[in-house]
């Protein structure tokens, strides 16, 4: 069985994302829009809901629309950038990639549940962090960045960089969340 298949089989059929799609915004930034992301259940209302985003002033809104997590036991999001079609992007420069995330007013499950953050670097590195989401949703109902890690370019561009949310160890129900998608700009 494949891991596709596997995938199907035990967590349901993936948000049918545009995989490799990003925008290309001033600055060497690229924003992946929630929508161009894998988003397991992501296509089962039950469980998420494309949501609009409204104009802001924020500075992390990049995309018009968001996914809202309805609520879900298991948690996985996840995406890939070929870094070969990213021009903006600059050899030798280290970047930070940007979980943008609101919780609403009625989030709920995310006390005493880490999520996993994961990136795979351009040459292969494996970083993994753990985060407690319950910080963010106590802040309130603000944007937030998540940092997911950093990598760095390089020269000529090329290979991939893959990265993901995971929550998949608590039987806890959780819901509440807006994910707006992925932001990349360069570290300051």
């Amino acid at each position: 069985m494949t891991e596709q298949e596997q995938t199907s089989e035990y967590h349901g059929t993936p948000w049918k994302a545009n995989q490799n799609k990003s925008e290309v915004l001033g600055g060497g930034e690229v924003c992946i829009c929630s929508k161009d992301l894998k988003i397991v259940w992501g296509d089962d209302w039950r469980f998420w809901k494309q949501v609009k985003i409204p104009n802001g002033d924020n500075k992390w809104l990049k995309c018009e629309d968001g996914m809202e997590l309805v609520q879900v036991c298991y948690l996985e999001v996840t995406g890939t950038l070929d870094l070969d079609k990213q021009e903006q992007l600059s050899a030798g420069n280290t970047y930070e990639l940007f979980y943008i995330i609101k919780f609403k007013i009625d989030a709920f499950g995310w006390q005493d549940c880490p999520v996993l953050l994961h990136l795979v670097t351009p040459n292969g590195d494996k970083i993994k962090k753990s985060v407690n989401f319950e910080d963010y949703r106590k802040k309130g109902e603000g944007w937030y960045p998540v940092l997911g890690g950093e990598f760095t370019v390089g020269s000529p561009l090329k290979g991939k960089i893959s990265f993901g949310i995971h929550e998949t160890e608590t039987p806890f129900w959780k819901g509440g969340i807006i994910l707006h998608g992925v932001l990349i700009q360069p570290k300051k």
